[in-house]
């Protein structure tokens, strides 16, 4: 069993300026093991398997690393400018933070749908799941923007934002 606490399910509340009594909005972050984890293949035997589903994951050291940096990229959602992937049927939108000599960029991949509940005692209404996040060499271009208000105006009503060519 893998630790990571860095990645515990949480609470987190955004300030959305929208709502009508309230300008907060309280979101479920639940993170994959694909934040922390690669594509199994025969030369990570060597490694940790992990099952997800019925998917083999390897132990990825250099992803475990960066998967610190998802927390105040998930903390910095509201002021950043989000990408929206063409694909509808898989990640919604995805979040940029460079940082490093090189501009490495820490990418997650993100969705975000309605769901009211409790955890941990505290109440949400939306639940929001990183479904990967790595570093990459550039951060991504040519991609659709949006703006956090916008995915959760669009997640309240179980639609996601749509992908605009740029």
């Amino acid at each position: 069993m893998f630790n990571v606490p860095h990645l515990n399910s949480h609470v987190v509340m955004f300030d959305t300026g929208k709502e009508r009594n309230s300008d907060k909005v309280k979101v479920l972050v639940r993170d994959s093991c694909h934040c922390w984890s690669s594509k199994w293949d025969d030369r990570s035997s060597s490694v940790f398997r992990i099952i997800d589903g019925n998917r083999e994951r390897a132990f990825d050291p250099v992803r475990f690393e960066t998967s610190g940096a998802l927390p105040a990229l998930i903390k910095a959602l509201p002021t950043a400018q989000l990408c929206v992937t063409r694909s509808e049927s898989g990640y919604g939108c995805c979040c940029t933070a460079c940082f490093g000599e090189g501009e490495s960029a820490y990418t997650a991949y993100f969705t975000m749908r309605s769901k009211r509940g409790k955890f941990n005692g505290k109440r949400h209404t939306l639940l929001l799941h990183a479904e990967s996040a790595y570093s990459r060499i550039h951060a991504e271009e040519g991609q659709s923007r949006t703006k956090l208000t916008a995915v959760i105006a669009k997640a309240r009503h179980g639609k996601m934002v749509k992908y605009r060519h740029p």
